[in-house]
């Protein structure tokens, strides 16, 4: 189960890994106004690509790290909440592959599986946030995670902070691209040495 842990540094490689081939793929892509989404669009070139080599399977990865993070953990109510909250966040990577969006994107209206992508977004998203801010609590109350404590209280902080700018840049699409990347390489490192250094936890 503890190899389990590093299902966190191995999602967000692959997921990264996705987005660069699936955006080398298209010339008149543009990382720092374009949805990682649109990537796998539905209908859209290379759409699996993104979809089934990226968001599915980083997705259960991600998910999968959470499950282990919350063995490995201690059990008290903030670590089993936020390494909850962290699963949660993985499957709604997986199910954004799953459920795609249409061309571009949009908002509002579409498919109902464009419905479906949108609501995923914001739910897993502010899911991951309140997870790590919770391991943040519980770090400081143990031996081993203790001294990771201030920097998942950073990530979530610095995390939410690039959130907001994504939905404030919503209606105008200046730079959301960005921000989401942002938003999402912080998650994804948070994941990847959070997972490595649980791994490496002697055994209790």
């Amino acid at each position: 189960m503890r190899i389990l842990l590093l299902g966190g540094a191995a999602g967000a490689v692959l997921f990264s890994l996705a987005t660069i081939v699936s955006a080398a793929l298209r010339p008149q892509y543009n990382h720092l106004t374009s949805f990682i989404s649109e990537l796998g669009a539905s209908g859209t070139p290379y759409a699996p690509i993104m979809n089934y080599l990226g968001f599915v399977p980083a997705g259960l990865l991600l998910a999968v790290f959470g499950i282990a993070l919350m063995r490995s953990t201690s059990r008290r109510v903030p670590a089993v909440i936020g390494s909850a909250l962290v699963v949660l966040f993985g499957l709604g990577v997986a199910a954004s592959g799953m459920f795609s969006c249409d061309a571009g994107c949009p908002q509002t209206g579409g498919s109902p599986a464009n419905t479906v992508h949108n609501a995923i977004g914001p739910v897993s998203f502010i899911s991951m946030i309140l997870g790590v801010a919770l391991l943040s609590y519980d770090f400081k109350q143990g031996p081993y995670l203790r001294s990771f404590s201030l920097y998942s209280f950073v990530t979530s902080g610095l995390a939410l902070l690039f959130l907001v700018a994504l939905v404030g840049s919503l209606d105008s699409k200046t730079l959301t691209g960005l921000w989401q990347r942002l938003f999402l390489a912080t998650m994804f490192l948070w994941c990847a040495i959070i997972g490595i250094r649980a791994f490496q936890i002697p055994r209790r």
